[in-house]
């Protein structure tokens, strides 16, 4: 099994070329944005849920960088659910792309120079790879057909919170909003 930050550089250009592909255009944009979605909801839950957490744990100094990257998380998460309500025909779909597209690779980058090296260089190999195991149950967990059909994601408690006018949910992790719809 590859190690944590192995899975998570993987996903990452995996995204990377899916962003590329709806930025070129093409009648397939929203199919290629639906996929990003599918990818990057559970992948992001699965970085706040567990391997931020470890970061922090294990480098005190990265919890300012661990919290940016959770709030880029919920900001790219919020203009994909936007984007994903709309029509490709809508006039600035293109340019939500780009956006989307140019924070995540802000983030990617922050996180592959910053907090990905925390991981390599304090955890033992083994550690890392009972870190990507479960990482990649949780990631293939929440793709169709995978893992809990019945255990809300992140972005269905976004949801709810919205409906409820919770303040502040954009920023929650998926066990705040859920603990603030009562789900916990």
């Amino acid at each position: 099994m590859p190690d944590i930050v192995e899975i998570i550089k993987q996903q990452h250009r995996q995204v990377e070329d899916l962003l590329t592909r709806a930025e070129e255009g093409g009648a397939d944009r929203a199919e290629l944005m639906q996929a990003v979605a599918r990818m990057l909801l559970p992948h992001s839950e699965a970085e706040e849920d567990f391997v931020y957490p470890a970061i922090r744990d294990l480098a005190a100094d990265e919890g300012e960088e661990v919290k940016d990257g959770t709030t880029e998380h919920h900001q790219v998460e919020e203009m994909l659910q936007n984007l994903l309500r709309g029509d490709p025909g809508d006039p600035g779909y293109g340019g939500t792309i780009a956006a989307i597209a140019g924070e995540l690779r802000h983030h990617v980058q922050e996180e592959e120079e910053d907090l990905l090296p925390v991981l390599e260089q304090r955890l033992a190999d083994d550690e890392r790879e009972e870190m990507g195991r479960r990482f990649a149950e949780a990631t293939m967990s929440s793709l169709p057909d995978g893992g809990d059909h019945h255990a809300a994601t992140r972005r269905e408690l976004y949801e709810k919170a919205k409906e409820q006018h919770i303040t502040g949910r954009s920023r929650m992790s998926k066990q705040e909003l859920a603990e603030a719809v009562g789900e916990s």
